[in-house]
């Protein structure tokens, strides 16, 4: 066995996802989760991130899209049952409060009302974006916190 870890020869650039409505999910990703706009054309349909490395990619569908309809089962939460595509997002430790009381203020679902400490090692809060799509919002603090109840809960 290799000890060394090679660097990759292939990496992954692009991450297209169909949704029914590119400005709803602007707004969501944009103004609420706090996510930079590589690009947005309302009338083409489209809205891009720039994300370390890869992009990821909204296009309005042709055809009316479904939402999941369930959590999806990620690692670091209980509650989620469907096997599906499902992201997370990490915001820096000084920003995180403020983003988690941005997604309660959107209106959008969320799996518990405050973030919950996860693995370990970790502030995780979980939220269905206007597409259905589970995400995690994370961040690692630079120090395990003294309580694993979130602050002001």
């Amino acid at each position: 066995m290799n000890d060394k870890i090679d660097t990759p020869k292939t990496n992954i650039r692009f991450v297209f996802n169909h949704c029914n409505d590119p400005a709803a999910m602007q707004v969501f990703y944009s103004d609420v989760v706090g996510l930079k706009e590589a690009a947005f054309d309302e009338e083409q349909g489209y809205l891009v991130y720039q994300c370390e490395g890869f992009q990821m990619m909204f296009f309005r569908a042709e055809n009316e899209l479904a939402p999941p309809g369930d959590w999806a089962d990620q690692p670091g939460y209980e509650g989620g049952t469907l096997e599906g595509t499902s992201w997370a997002i990490e915001v820096p430790e000084y920003e995180f409060a403020e983003t988690v009381e941005r997604v309660l203020g959107s209106g959008a679902r969320v799996l518990k009302n405050a973030p919950e400490w996860r693995m370990d090692s970790y502030w995780g809060f979980t939220a269905i974006d206007p597409m259905g799509n589970t995400i995690e919002i994370y961040t690692i603090p630079a120090e395990k916190p003294e309580t694993t109840t979130w602050p002001g809960k």
